[in-house]
């Protein structure tokens, strides 16, 4: 196992959470320049209108590195997430176990862009039962030798993320209307599969 290295994400996909489980500890990008339209502010759900993004707005700055983002609190992008979650995924075999912990980081009112995603991270790791030393860049390194540099696989704005990523399929909610979709956001793995979900990254 080697580290891996990793932008900042917001209920990041299934396969950033693989990587994570593969890498002997983590080291997520705070140093960079903030990029817009991507996991560093946006996931992907399927609801029953398909495939959803669900954006933090952030606010705009002439300081664009990403430790000093700041989220913008002044519309109700909190509650209108919880309830596009909520919609969903509220009849997935798992959402009554998972919800409240799942969602609980959105409360907490976090200043920071990447304290949120830290929260969110953490939450769903030790849901998925996933232990890993988390460490965080003090300054910028353009290329890692001895690491797994993933910081520019999750930079695209582009959905999916890995077009070649090979993952387990399983049970979707809404997959009699859309074909399996596997780099949607973890909360879909976790909503559906529940206790399994880690072995299906």
């Amino acid at each position: 196992m080697k580290p891996c290295v990793l932008i900042s994400g917001y209920y990041a996909p299934t396969s950033y959470f693989s990587c994570i489980k593969e890498a002997s500890e983590v080291l997520i990008e705070l140093q960079e320049n903030y990029q817009r339209q991507t996991i560093r502010n946006r996931c992907h759900i399927l609801t029953a209108n398909g495939i959803q993004i669900l954006s933090i707005p952030i606010v705009h700055s002439t300081d664009k590195k990403l430790i000093n983002i700041r989220i913008d609190y002044s519309t109700p992008w909190v509650s209108k997430h919880i309830q596009a979650i909520r919609s969903a995924y509220g009849k997935t075999p798992f959402f009554l176990y998972f919800f409240d912990d799942l969602i609980s980081p959105l409360s907490q009112k976090y200043e920071y862009l990447w304290q949120l995603n830290d929260a969110i991270m953490q939450t769903c790791l030790k849901k998925l039962k996933i232990e890993k030393k988390i460490k965080f860049t003090e300054y910028y390194i353009h290329s890692y030798e001895n690491a797994n540099d993933y910081r520019n696989l999750f930079s695209k704005k582009k959905f999916p993320y890995i077009n070649n990523y090979q993952a387990k399929t399983y049970f979707q909610a809404f997959n009699d209307r859309y074909p399996f979709s596997a780099e949607l956001s973890i909360l879909d793995l976790i909503f559906n599969t529940g206790y399994e979900a880690r072995n299906y990254l």
